[in-house]
């Protein structure tokens, strides 16, 4: 079932006024972790790459039906899409240039986003959702009914959708927004983001300023498609930033103090852990099945700052991982559409992507083959190294073929194992004089991205 990636809306009071800075590009050329064309900048060692979507706006969401097509959204109602992965980045027209909060999409043509304002000459809020059925092409305005904020929006298919907002509002729809009705949530609390796996089951969080207590946090449920909400989580003194259920028993939701709440059983028991150590302050979270997951947001010194966390392991555990260059700004939304491709979105347009879910892509070389030609009965001695040193015990697989006529014939194909170095070696005695060229590879698992060099030529006479 797809599952919108939507990240939570922010609490007003937090939201800064975004910086200027230089873009800091280190030009390396990314060549096996993303779409080819992408304006993408990677420092060694970094699984995420800066994308460049050509516009300066604030992002506050992102979402992905799939490994190619995505919308992000932010500030003066601005739509960015993609096709291809975010090699390209196209504007779409909102119809609005008011900010806009969250977005979920349920396939590659059905897409919702929501926002509003609030109106400080009448003390209340206006509020908009915004629909295509064509991918984007066109937005058409729906009726919400109500005038409230709105921060989050959640589809479990191309008809059955919820959005949330604040004092407590959640709409629901059963016909993809032509018409939304209003559900009781049983809180008047700033309803900040909701996640629905199945037309059924669904999740919805809270972040409410309340007067000299500063933020609170709930967890709403509901088993019947919103008929009915209970609290399955309360009192938390902190605002929740992000929620993700991949299935109805798996899920997790973090708060801005850095908690992360955990669930196994669909939310009948909430564990919780510290996402790092020191004062961190996750923003958005996202789960595409139940091991792989992953937050951002920034620190006590840079709350608003650009750190990426990911776990492989349900959330036990946590590890930072690298991005890439561009302006170093906040981020703000996390999609995961898959266990290897993601999006992070944030300040000044800042949109970062990785195919390999984050970790470093892989890089192998291949030496030791000597340029000139060689006699007949000598060993060929092939050398090469490989990174990460994290695939130590991997296998690389070294293919040899000799020219026959116009063709290459395969005439040898071996693997070795990758020390604890990354080094790997082998030894080939050719049986034939003739040209041959020689290349390594290895194989993309569910753990390791795929890499291969080029070939090497050789000649033995």
């Amino acid at each position: 079932m797809l599952q919108s990636a939507t990240p939570t809306g922010k609490p007003a009071a937090r939201r800064r006024t975004s910086r200027l800075l230089g873009l800091m590009l280190i030009l390396v050329t990314l060549a096996l972790a993303l779409p080819a064309g992408a304006s993408a900048f990677l420092p060694p060692g970094a699984g995420w790459a800066w994308l460049d979507p050509g516009t300066p706006a604030d992002l506050h969401a992102v979402a992905f039906s799939d490994a190619t097509h995505g919308w992000a959204v932010g500030n003066g109602g601005v739509i960015l899409a993609t096709t291809n992965g975010g090699a390209t980045w196209s504007k779409q027209n909102s119809g609005t240039t008011e900010s806009l909060s969250a977005v979920a999409c349920a396939d590659a043509s059905h897409g919702w986003a929501v926002g509003g304002k609030y109106v400080p000459a009448t003390a209340s809020s206006t509020s908009f959702i915004l629909a295509t059925a064509n991918g984007g092409v066109t937005w058409s305005t729906q009726g919400s009914g109500i005038t409230t904020d709105l921060k989050g929006v959640a589809f479990a298919d191309a008809t059955h959708g919820w959005v949330v907002g604040t004092g407590g509002a959640i709409l629901a729809t059963t016909n993809g927004g032509a018409t939304w009705s209003k559900q009781n949530s049983g809180t008047t609390a700033d309803l900040t983001g909701v996640t629905f796996p199945d037309v059924t089951h669904g999740w919805a969080v809270s972040g409410t300023w309340v007067e000299d207590q500063g933020y609170t946090g709930t967890i709403l449920a509901t088993t019947n498609g919103g008929a009915t909400w209970s609290t399955q989580v309360s009192g938390v003194s902190s605002d929740f930033t992000g929620v993700a259920f991949p299935d109805t028993i798996h899920g997790w939701a973090v708060t801005f103090d850095g908690a992360v709440y955990a669930t196994t059983n669909g939310g009948a028991n909430w564990s919780v852990k510290r996402l790092g150590s020191g004062s961190v302050h996750p923003s958005a979270v996202a789960f595409p099945d139940a091991i792989h997951g992953w937050a951002v947001g920034g620190t006590e010194d840079e709350p608003w700052g650009a750190l990426i966390w990911a776990t492989t392991n349900g959330g036990a555990t946590w590890k930072v991982q690298q991005r890439g260059g561009g302006p170093e700004e906040g981020v703000s939304a996390v999609a995961f559409p898959d266990a290897t491709h993601g999006w992070v979105v944030g300040n000044l347009g800042t949109i970062l992507a990785t195919s390999t879910g984050g970790k470093p892509p892989v890089t192998l070389k291949l030496s030791g083959l000597r340029s000139g030609a060689m006699k007949l009965g000598r060993r060929v001695t092939a050398r090469g190294t490989v990174t990460p040193t994290s695939l130590a015990g991997s296998k690389v697989t070294l293919k040899v073929q000799k020219k026959k006529g116009a063709k290459w014939l395969t005439v040898k194909r071996v693997k070795r194992t990758i020390s604890a170095s990354g080094a790997y070696i082998w030894k080939y005695m050719p049986a034939r004089r003739g040209a041959y060229h020689m290349r390594a590879s290895i194989a993309r698992t569910t753990t390791t991205a795929a890499a291969r060099t080029t070939w090497r030529p050789f000649k033995v006479k």
